[in-house]
């Protein structure tokens, strides 16, 4: 595993974070699933500001960063930072719209699609949900694990449900550090996988839970519209990290402008 050669990254406070857009992602998607038959399966992460504050303190999800094949800015904050440091063409790809865009985009190619989280029965009412959004949808299948880490049997039995099915793209709603630690950990031993950890896009896509209108997504104000929805939730989360990351990114480039560093195509 490792991230796509073809793809420019740059480093935000120790997390890779790829140049891309959502034609970008889909491009690397199709080259990771023609490669030949056996190749380890590969992983990617939908990256917001929580993320990457939280990657700070915990060793593991930031190792699981850099091991992914993309990691996709998913919050505009890291667009922002992006294109301060050069990145000029980068797009903010959520993890939400990703979801319809990938289904839509290998539709043609039939591409196979299983669903795994969220909440009881959400992964099967989402596979029925996106099957009808998306005309010749190839669902592979779906299922919600336990809440639970896995014992070594159920690890092997569901690595083998998930081969047998001949999945192609493996949607992971667990939402972060839990889905990008199951990515990590499972992604290697599924040949010929994608797995796109997309947290709450489970609930969104079956209209469990509204996004934010449109014109506070431009603006990078999406965290205040989920804030005003489950305030006693997240008020405590983002009093930390929006103050955290705001100096992180002030870090970064502030050492970018005393190093003159420019965009970086290749590693990090």
């Amino acid at each position: 595993m490792g991230h796509d050669e073809k793809v420019g990254r740059f480093s935000l406070a120790g997390v890779p974070v790829s140049d891309v857009t959502m034609g970008k992602l889909i491009e690397a998607i199709g080259r990771r699933i023609a490669m030949p038959a056996g190749t380890p399966g590969a992983f990617v992460v939908f990256r917001d500001a929580h993320g990457v504050v939280r990657s700070q303190d915990d060793e593991r999800l930031r190792r699981a960063h850099h091991e992914a094949l993309l990691v996709c800015p998913d919050g505009r904050p890291l667009v922002w930072v992006g294109r301060m440091k050069g990145y000029r063409n980068i797009r903010q790809v959520p993890g939400i719209a990703s979801m319809e865009a990938v289904c839509r985009a290998g539709a043609d190619a039939g591409w196979r699609h299983y669903f795994l989280g969220g909440g009881p029965g959400v992964a099967e009412r989402l596979a029925a949900a996106m099957t009808a959004r998306v005309p010749g949808l190839q669902v592979a299948g779906h299922e919600t694990p336990p809440f639970r880490a896995l014992d070594e049997a159920e690890t092997a039995a569901m690595r083998a449900r998930i081969t047998a099915s001949g999945a192609q793209i493996l949607w992971v709603g667990l939402g972060t550090p839990k889905q990008e630690l199951f990515m990590a950990e499972h992604a290697p031993h599924l040949p010929g996988t994608v797995a796109m950890g997309v947290g709450a896009a489970f609930d969104v896509n079956i209209g469990t839970i509204p996004r934010s209108p449109r014109l506070l997504q431009v603006a990078g104000l999406e965290w205040a519209y989920r804030l005003a929805r489950e305030p006693k939730r997240l008020y405590g989360r983002y009093r930390t990290v929006v103050p955290r990351f705001a100096m992180l990114a002030a870090a970064e480039l502030g050492t970018d402008l005393r190093g003159t560093r420019g965009p970086e195509r290749g590693g990090i």
